[in-house]
Formats: C-alpha cells, sequence, structure tokens
C-alpha cells in the first residue's frame, strides 16, 4: 500500500532533483507501472458516464483492460475486463448491458460479478455459479471523478489524500452540479514527447511562468501565488491581476473565476479550475514509454450559464488554450531531449518559502513521494515481473 507516503515521513530538504535515468529508462517505467501505477489511485471516468444500471466504460491501465459498471443496486464497480473460463476480454467500448455475457463460450455474470449461467453446465463437469466470479478491482471517487486501484489492500481515497474531497467543495461546493462538456472543450489534451513526470514537473512550478507564458502572466499576479503540500496531493492558489482586459482572455469580474485552484494528486492526476468562466477539470497524464506521454482530461460546466455571456467568453477562453498548451509542450519536450544528454545527470531544486512563484517545493514533493514509492517492495509472479 502507498497510503502511508505523506509528507511527514519523508524526506524534505534534498538539494538534487531525481537522476535523468528516472526519465529516461524503460526498466524504471517497468518499476513504475507495478510500485506506483498499479498501487495508486488512477482516474477511471465521471460518475454522469455509469448514470443507470447497467451502464459500463472500459479503460486500459498500460496492457491491463478493465471495465466499469454500475449494479442494479446502484453501485459503481470495476472489474478485470476478462472471462475467468480461457481469458477472453468481456466487453468493448462503453454501453449498457443487463446482464454480461461472454463472446467466446457464452459465460454469462450478473452486473455484481457473480456467475449466473454457462453453455450446459447442468450436464458437463465443471464448476459451479457459486465458485466463479469476475475478478473485482478498488473503486473510490473524489466528487463525481472515479478513481480506480489495482491493489487490493489499498485504504479509501479519502485516507491516501485526506481533507482534499472537502478541499475542492469548499473552493467549488457547485461541482456535483456540473457536468462534462460535450461540445467545446478546452484545448489540454495531446501527446507530449517527454517523459510523465517531466509534465507533472512542470505543473508543480510557476518558475517558469514568467519567461515561458506571456499572455498567462499578463493575466495572473504570479507573486500572490502560493503551494501547499498536504497528504499525497498540493494545493496551489493562483491569483489573477483582476484584470478584465489582459493578453490572455477577458475577464467578467462580476461573474468569472479571478483566482484559479490547482490541485495534483500523487501520482499523475491534475485537478483545477482555471480562471475565467465557471468551470473545472480533471487532467491525467499517462506514459506511453519513457519518452511519451499522453494528457487526457475532463472538463466540466454548470447546468446552467452564470450570465448570458458566459459561453462567449468560455469559447474565448477556449480558444486561447492551444497558446498555453504549446508552450507547456515545447518546454517539456525539450527538457525530455536534455535528459538524454551525457552533460545532464541530475538538476538542482530552486527553493524559497515566501515566493512560491518561483519555488519548486511542491516540485521536490512530488519527488520525495516517488522515490518513497520505488522503494517499495512488491510481491508479483514471475510470469508478471518477466513482461
Amino acid at each position: 500500500m502507498l497510503d502511508q507516503l505523506d509528507c511527514q515521513t519523508i524526506e524534505t530538504d534534498r538539494k538534487r532533483t531525481l537522476e535523468a535515468i528516472y526519465y529516461i529508462s524503460k526498466d524504471e517505467l517497468n518499476q513504475e507501472k507495478e510500485k506506483v501505477f498499479f498501487r495508486s489511485w488512477l482516474y477511471a471516468c465521471h460518475a454522469s458516464e455509469l448514470s443507470d444500471p447497467g451502464s459500463f466504460v472500459t479503460i486500459k491501465i498500460f496492457d491491463q483492460n478493465l471495465f466499469l459498471v454500475k449494479d442494479r443496486e446502484d453501485k459503481i464497480r470495476a472489474f478485470y475486463n476478462v472471462c475467468p473460463h480461457r481469458g477472453h476480454q468481456l466487453v468493448e467500448g462503453s454501453g449498457k448491458k443487463s446482464r454480461i455475457t461472454c463472446p467466446y463460450h457464452a459465460w454469462t455474470f450478473a452486473l455484481d460479478g457473480k456467475r449466473i449461467g454457462a453453455r450446459s453446465s447442468e450436464t458437463l463437469a465443471g464448476p459451479s455459479n457459486d465458485e466463479i466470479c469476475l475478478s473485482e478491482i478498488r473503486v473510490d471517487h473524489l466528487v463525481d471523478f472515479i478513481f480506480i486501484n489495482l491493489d487490493p489492500q489499498a485504504q479509501p481515497l479519502s485516507v491516501f489524500a485526506p481533507g482534499l474531497e472537502e478541499q475542492i467543495l469548499s473552493i467549488e461546493p457547485d461541482l456535483p452540479s456540473m457536468r462534462p462538456e460535450e461540445t467545446v472543450q478546452l484545448d489540454i489534451d495531446y501527446p507530449c514527447e517527454a517523459n510523465w513526470k517531466v509534465l507533472v514537473d512542470n505543473y508543480l512550478e510557476c518558475h517558469h511562468c514568467l519567461n515561458a507564458h506571456d499572455q498567462f502572466n499578463d493575466m495572473m499576479d504570479l507573486g500572490k501565488s502560493s503551494f501547499a503540500l498536504n497528504q499525497n496531493y498540493t494545493f496551489q492558489i493562483a491569483p489573477t491581476e483582476d484584470k478584465a482586459e489582459n493578453k490572455a482572455f477577458p475577464l467578467d469580474r462580476n461573474h468569472d473565476i479571478t483566482t484559479g485552484h490547482f490541485w495534483w494528486l500523487f501520482p499523475n492526476t491534475l485537478i483545477g479550475q482555471f480562471p475565467g468562466a465557471k468551470g473545472f477539470y480533471l487532467s491525467t497524464v499517462t506514459p506511453v514509454t519513457p519518452d511519451s506521454t499522453m494528457r487526457k482530461s475532463v472538463t466540466l460546466k454548470p447546468p446552467a450559464p452564470t450570465d448570458p455571456e458566459m459561453e462567449q467568453r468560455h469559447n474565448q477562453r477556449a480558444e486561447w488554450f492551444p497558446t498555453v498548451s504549446a508552450e507547456d509542450k515545447a518546454l517539456c519536450e525539450n527538457v525530455q531531449r536534455g535528459m538524454h544528454q551525457r552533460g545532464y545527470q541530475q538538476g538542482w531544486y530552486v527553493t524559497d518559502p515566501e515566493a512560491h512563484d518561483i519555488s519548486e517545493h511542491a516540485m521536490r514533493y512530488f519527488h520525495d513521494l516517488y522515490l518513497a514509492a520505488m522503494k517499495t517492495q512488491v510481491a508479483c509472479s514471475s510470469a508478471f515481473q518477466s513482461k
């Protein structure tokens, strides 16, 4: 379990960053799969995607195929997407089913994972229904964001990140009523030719913002930003200059969000409320290879506009977002190329307890949690160790 990794029990005063090998090695990525991702709470879907009994979605965590379904008791469950009979995949895509039937030999399972039928099971030798069920996975939620954890011993998300849900709801109490956008979304989905940790590093410091994000910097009051370290997550407050007109996009000072709030949840979940028209987002940065990452997001909007011009301002912000996304993408890809250079083995942290606009202490906290997780011992079969 990773639940014991917190800011009270790990080293917090290191001067040197992670070594470059952590960003470029296939062996390190294989270790991360077992020690970090397969033992952490990972975002799966929004609750609105599983609105009715029988609603299901499929997801993939590296090579592990999974699906989530709402059962007849309105409980959201998650299972490995594999039939216990002979290993065939059970479902594809998303949709709605009254029961789960394997396409291979027609073994049938209820929405709670119990086998309820198999062809000719009354006459053929084989296991009874009572002996067979799907392999279930831990499920939890952060407001209406649904998370899964492949570690059967994992403690609840509220124990892993105590106070996170309460803090989010104190900032945005209307979040439970918000729903994913179906049309205009913020442009924060993109592939990046950089290690996933480079993207998290970049998210957890604004030291680069003054040099790299001219339009963003004109809107924000970076000198007043702050990062707080909590158990397995961070919280950033990022005020704007409260200017209606700026280089990024217009702000309505009466209706818009004028202070940004951003969270990072170990290991790879980014959550936030960006300045501008009211909304919310959750992003994940998922490794594809040591040198490539996919950032994927869900953006939410309130059920009704805050004012008649809200939609127009939201669209203006959406039109601007590719600018800052491209800037961050270019920065991260440049850093990744640097990780391969023989002249770079390890970097340095810049920290200042009073100047959070340049301090990199939140990034160092991420590294501390990461190193603590990588030191854990994981029991797994030799078959999976060799993959």
